[in-house]
């Protein structure tokens, strides 16, 4: 009998040992099966799925997840058989719970009941995603390739399990081939980068390489422009055939130069000189990109190019006008020569009827410039500065010429002070039509009136200041009268007269001449006592005091225009 019983407890053991056995093969060839399927893995994501559906089944757990390193941090990136989403994200640090502390140690690690086991720092985070998911006992092992820790597989069961050495083993096992697919995921993932990047980069390349070749025939395009003699017209349509860009010319205060106006809040490139800011270049543009702007900026380059060249070619223009209307107005050149120099820059001597004076008062010298220049357009004649103003010659009559200059003086609000003459034509009766209406232009000045026109009709009792015998009988008068207040004044730098000339104004109004001289009182009653002692105790008397005023304001009238 006790033979028997000892066959009966033999063949047991050796039914265990074989069942132990074939349970160990199959492990094995699953463990192969698997190599072989994760070999062919080339996503990290799949790899980390199949290792962690793999590894639920291989130990018949109820919940595997794999934590991978990310610089000094563990973090829980699959996670399968869990009952929500507690676990995903979680992060860990070396020696934090129990895949820290494999992290830290790079051996094994186990609990029968991780939630009551405190050999494990916890984290708030990792004590409710356990407590969450009802963890019990926990398997984990590292994912090693070499000497480098990849992360953490780990095998979890919602009850109380004692992990014995063949779990360890067998998830050993399959954190071996794991680490190894993981690293050759990577490789992949990393070469998929570097290819999407390279492609990336030669597209990238590839576009720029366009953009410049089209920068390129764009210059080609707009220099040819420039070669032939285009104007801004040509470059316009030169942006709109070669680049496909609509655009606007503007100059510097806003005025359209060449093309279609283009609304506001379009890409504006502006146009620069080396004098300052000479205009716009505005663009209609569906698509409003850095290659636009740099197609923009070349035309805008070029429209100051041909800018330039009108402005060289306009002061060149300038330049021969001006020498000319000097040597018309104060050479001794012969009439024939005149003519001749005339018709060679397309001035028609004989044909002017009207010679005006524009002067800078009181807009400046670029607006008067300005104005002539429309005038000599609107009546299709001629300008030039001279002498510190412009001369316009004029193929209109003076009346005619009158009419623009009004409509042109509404249009711009502030005009310069301009003196009207008609004349013969021919040198002689343009430089006697000259000198009457720069006259006329003093004189207005004189009178303060500044910014107006006028014809030397129009300034009644004054013309005669400009007559050779009234201005002969206008100096003794001024002389006989006011003569030794003029003497005193400029022997002793006083301004006696200003202070009379004033007086006499104001209605001799003490407080309101001082005002106006902002001078005290009291010396307004020396200044006066002085002018009888130089003038005599009469000079207050009605019939005086007029004669005084008449002979003060002629004298300054005909003192401004011979400057």
């Amino acid at each position: 009998m006790g033979e028997d019983g000892a066959m009966g407890a033999t063949g047991e053991e050796t039914a265990y040992d074989v069942a132990d056995l074939r349970r160990r093969a199959d492990e094995l060839a699953v463990l192969n099966d698997l190599a072989r399927r994760l070999a062919a893995l080339h996503d990290t994501r799949d790899v980390l799925d199949e290792v962690a559906r793999q590894a639920r089944r291989l130990l018949v757990v109820d919940v595997a997840y794999i934590m991978l390193l990310r610089t000094d941090v563990l973090r829980i990136e699959v996670v399968d058989g869990a009952m929500g989403s507690a676990m995903r994200g979680i992060e860990l640090r070396s020696g934090q719970g129990l895949g820290g502390q494999v992290l830290a140690t790079g051996r094994p690690m186990w609990s029968d009941s991780y939630l009551a086991d405190d050999r494990f720092p916890r984290t708030p985070g990792t004590e409710s995603a356990a407590q969450s998911e009802q963890l019990g006992g926990i398997l984990g092992v590292p994912l090693v390739v070499g000497e480098e820790i990849l992360g953490v597989l780990l095998a979890a069961d919602r009850r109380p399990r004692v992990f014995v050495d063949h779990d360890v083993e067998l998830l050993a096992g399959l954190a071996a081939h794991a680490a190894l697919a993981l690293r050759t995921a990577d490789l992949f993932d990393r070469e998929r980068t570097a290819a999407a990047d390279l492609r990336t980069a030669n597209a990238a390349l590839r576009e720029a390489n366009a953009g410049r070749q089209r920068a390129s025939d764009l210059r080609d395009v707009l220099n040819e422009v420039v070669i032939q003699g285009g104007g801004l017209p040509a470059v316009v349509a030169a942006l709109e055939r070669s680049a496909g860009i609509v655009v606007e010319v503007r100059d510097h205060e806003g005025r359209t130069l060449a093309g279609e106006r283009s609304p506001d809040g379009g890409p504006v490139v502006p146009v620069n000189l080396p004098s300052g800011h000479a205009g716009d270049l505005v663009a209609s543009l569906a698509t409003d990109d850095e290659e636009s702007h740099r197609l923009l900026r070349i035309g805008a380059t070029t429209v100051a190019v041909l800018l330039a060249s009108e402005r060289s070619v306009t002061e060149a223009e300038l330049r021969t006008r001006g020498e000319f209307v000097h040597a018309l107005l104060s050479s001794e050149a012969d009439e024939a020569s005149l003519l001749r120099r005339a018709r060679a820059i397309g001035i028609d001597l004989r044909s002017v009827a009207t010679v005006a004076v524009v002067d800078p008062e009181p807009v400046g010298s670029a607006a008067a410039t300005a104005f002539a220049a429309r005038l000599a357009a609107d009546v299709r004649g001629w300008s030039a500065a001279h002498a510190g103003q412009v001369v316009v010659l004029l193929p209109a009559g003076v009346d005619d010429v009158r009419d623009v200059v009004a409509r042109l003086s509404g249009a711009d609000g502030a005009t310069p002070t301009t003196g009207l003459a008609s004349g013969p034509g021919g040198p002689a009766g343009v430089r006697t039509a000259h000198e009457e209406a720069r006259q006329t232009a003093a004189l207005l000045l004189a009178l303060d009136r500044a910014g107006a026109c006028a014809v030397s009709d129009d300034l009644g009792l004054y013309r005669s200041l400009f007559s050779r015998s009234g201005r002969g009988e206008i100096a003794a008068f001024v002389r006989t009268t006011v003569g030794p207040l003029l003497d005193h004044d400029r022997e002793r730098q006083r301004d006696l007269t200003l202070t009379l000339e004033t007086y006499l104004e104001q209605a001799r109004h003490h407080a309101r001449t001082c005002e106006a001289l902002h001078i005290h009182a009291n010396t307004l009653y020396q200044r006066l006592d002085r002018v009888t002692a130089l003038l005599g105790p009469g000079w207050k008397d009605p019939g005086r005091a007029l004669e005084l005023q008449v002979a003060l304001r002629l004298h300054r009238l005909m003192d401004t225009p011979s400057t």
